[in-house]
């Protein structure tokens, strides 16, 4: 269910914010030899007036290493997200000036690679598998879901969008591996690679704790079999040896930036899309000093109340390497693109 916005001519100061936000997660597999189920609700939070949307579903499958499990989640976004089942560049530079027409703008110090600054590889981790029929109405990270059967999310460079991923409640760092791109490897050698668009909640699936990662059913099938359904032996699974490492996202178009509110001009979030490396801040400028935002659950960002003064809205994002970009947002609905991408890095 989409959020509801604050009405025109209700002022600021009379509006509560409820923040409830989701989580997707899923279980274990499908096949012929365990069963799993799952089930997942929802609630979303603030558009302009905070008002809440709420989504419910269920999942069955079957398989062996399966195990039953159960997925909610709490947290604002603009609907609800979960999931459970079988389960030209810049960087670090100075910044942009501002104009008044509403163009976007990136700085830089040039296009050398940077060090990736990534988190390090887990030698024992675990996968299972999900779909979005299994309850998701958005996913966590608000990218957009372009496709159901087959599943295709926005932005995500693998797979024609189809190669994506629930991380782990420790590992998604509240949306802070939102958009980071995973390759996950088995033992005799298959790879994957997907992006990060949805969380895997500890709280309510025993199987999501660090170092596990749920994939979208067509990216686990690329190294297992549906009715293996949990893999990674060395951490709790009953077939596979499974380890995974972040890496760039293979994109090479300009970063994105996404209002939540198209026409709210005393509130607004922010949503950063099409980055190749994860966000490490987002910071707006206002009254000519740059603010930094805070992250939701569901990977939006807000600066105080929201109240970020009259359009164009200066921001400047930086990724997880130190490199930065910037642009002018105009209040309007749709993505708005940087004029470059973030620096690679080696």
């Amino acid at each position: 269910m989409k959020l509801g916005y604050m009405p025109r001519g209700i002022s600021w100061p009379l509006v509560s914010l409820i923040a409830l936000g989701v989580a997707g997660c899923s279980d274990g597999g499908g096949g012929d030899a365990g069963s799993a189920e799952s089930a997942s609700s929802a609630a979303g939070g603030p558009g302009g007036a905070g008002a809440v949307g709420a989504s419910a579903s269920a999942g069955t499958g079957a398989g062996a290493g399966g195990g039953d499990g159960v997925t909610t989640g709490a947290g604002a976004g603009p609907g609800s997200s979960t999931t459970t089942g079988s389960t030209s560049s810049t960087s670090g530079g100075g910044e942009a000036s501002a104009t008044s027409t509403g163009a976007t703008t990136s700085t830089g110090t040039g296009s050398e690679p940077v060090s990736c600054d990534y988190p390090a590889e887990y030698a024992n981790g675990s996968i299972t598998f999900y779909t979005l029929d299994m309850g998701s109405t958005e996913v966590n990270c608000s990218y957009p879901i372009v496709g159901r059967n087959p599943d295709v999310v926005g932005h995500v460079p693998f797979g024609g969008g189809q190669y994506f991923a629930a991380m782990n409640t420790a590992d998604y760092n509240a949306a802070g591996m939102c958009g980071a791109c995973v390759e996950v490897s088995r033992d005799n050698g298959r790879k994957v690679q997907a992006m990060v668009v949805d969380q895997c909640p500890i709280a309510t699936n025993p199987k999501c704790t660090a170092g596990h990662i749920d994939l979208s059913k067509n990216a686990f099938l690329q190294i297992g079999e549906e009715r293996e359904g949990y893999l990674g032996t060395t951490h709790g699974g009953a077939a596979g040896k499974i380890s995974w490492r972040y890496i760039p996202c293979p994109t090479t178009s300009a970063v994105s930036f996404r209002l939540k509110d198209a026409s709210n001009k005393y509130w607004n979030e922010i949503l950063v899309e099409g980055h190749a490396h994860p966000i490490e801040k987002l910071e707006v400028q206002i009254n000519g000093t740059w603010q930094t935002a805070t992250r939701q659950s569901y990977n939006y960002f807000v600066v105080g109340d929201g109240n970020m003064g009259n359009a164009p809205y200066h921001v400047r994002a930086t990724d997880i390497n130190g490199s930065t970009v910037e642009a002018m947002l105009e209040l309007k609905a749709g993505n708005q693109p940087a004029s470059g991408q973030f620096a690679a890095c080696d």
